[in-house]
């Protein structure tokens, strides 16, 4: 539930419990689960009789796939699952009740500041002269992100370095991707972040991973921010991430989809040639620090890891839509998203946030149940 909370993933486990009229009792095999639980879930709940199930399994799977994802726990005591449920009972319409005059006010007031806001940062993309677009797992999330993305790249023509769980949402064979940042991404990447007047964090909360040393971080956005020519702007979902880590200079909240589509018609066409200067020295580093960069074999002739993953790409080049790969944890995991050219969203199957060993397995066995004709 902690890899599944750290890592966004809809998850809902049901418990078994004591029955009832044993609860509080230290009865055999009782254990407090939502209390123990609730550190590591969205929501948790205790069913106390057979007539309330339905409700909490529909509100189980709609919080566990609203907003941020994540997991949910639903305990079941042994009464409840040895009960009857003679007649359906309603599950609680779900249908809202009309908002108040107060509360239409206040929606109204935030569309107003949304609608601001996105006009400042559109103002900043359009002053920018050397952006980057960071983009996270929020990306692939959304059905639209990564055709948005791609969008917003193409007309501004912004670079796009991606987080271990963004990978596949923007095409790496596109020249303006700078494929994976951080710990272990490319160089090139982390100078693009180092060096960027604008900084636009898509759906990513800047993990440790990313970041490093925070004194040290976005040199060159701090800067910009300070002279009000550019900065770091973070749209982002979860109200908890935004200024967490790094201060944001403009801050979007929301379904990260939603906000781009409101901010696609306020930013100006740029061509690559408007940002050849930008584009140019991208290109000197990927020159001067490209990721294949390493001897292709061992003594005694062995293959070396990253080679066995170039070619299990350009193996699949053409089938790179139906392919998915799962991964533990450690060298393998990184050599993976590396060396693996990523074209298409969630085709990447890995424990990131918490960096769950044997994580690979079980999820290459769920990926053939939900894809059973995928590679």
């Amino acid at each position: 539930m902690q890899d599944a909370l750290s890592d966004g993933t809809p998850l809902v486990v049901f418990c078994g419990q004591v029955p009832t009229t044993a609860i509080g009792s230290d009865a055999f095999q009782e254990a407090d689960v939502v209390g123990i639980s609730r550190a590591c879930t969205k929501w948790n709940v205790m069913v106390k009789n057979v007539a309330e199930l339905p409700r909490r399994i529909n509100e189980a799977f709609e919080i566990a796939t609203s907003g941020r994802p994540g997991p949910v726990l639903v305990d079941l005591p042994k009464d409840v699952t040895a009960g009857i449920l003679r007649r359906a009972i309603p599950t609680e319409a779900t249908l809202p009740s009309l908002p108040s005059a107060a509360s239409r006010a206040a929606m109204e007031h935030n569309k107003s500041q949304l609608r601001s806001s996105i006009k400042r940062v559109a103002e900043l993309f359009n002053i920018a002269k050397q952006p980057v677009i960071y983009a996270g797992q929020g990306i692939v999330q959304s059905e639209d992100g990564p055709a948005l993305l791609k969008e917003l790249s193409e007309k501004c023509s912004i670079p796009v370095t991606t987080t271990l769980h963004g990978l596949g949402g923007f095409d790496e064979l596109d020249e303006k991707s700078l494929h994976m940042l951080g710990m272990h991404g490319s160089a090139y990447a982390n100078m693009a972040m180092q060096e960027a007047d604008l900084i636009i964090a898509l759906g990513s909360r800047f993990d440790d991973r990313v970041t490093g040393n925070i004194a040290k971080f976005a040199p060159g956005a701090k800067a910009a921010a300070a002279q009000k020519r550019g900065g770091i702007v973070h749209f982002e979902i979860m109200p908890k991430n935004i200024n967490k880590v790094v201060q944001a200079t403009e801050a979007i909240e929301g379904d990260v989809a939603a906000s781009m589509k409101l901010l696609l018609p306020e930013v100006e066409a740029r061509s690559m040639d408007d940002r050849k200067a930008w584009f140019d020295k991208i290109r000197g580093w990927k020159q001067k620090w490209p990721l294949s960069h390493f001897e292709r074999s061992e003594r005694g002739g062995l293959i070396k890891p990253q080679a066995l993953i170039e070619e299990l790409s350009n193996l699949t080049a053409h089938l790179k839509h139906k392919t998915y790969i799962s991964t533990g944890v450690g060298q393998h995991q990184m050599w993976t998203a590396q060396h693996f050219r990523w074209r298409h969203p969630r085709s990447m199957i890995t424990s990131g946030g918490l960096g769950t060993m044997g994580y690979g397995l079980p999820a290459a066995i769920g990926a053939k149940v939900a894809q059973p004709d995928a590679l």
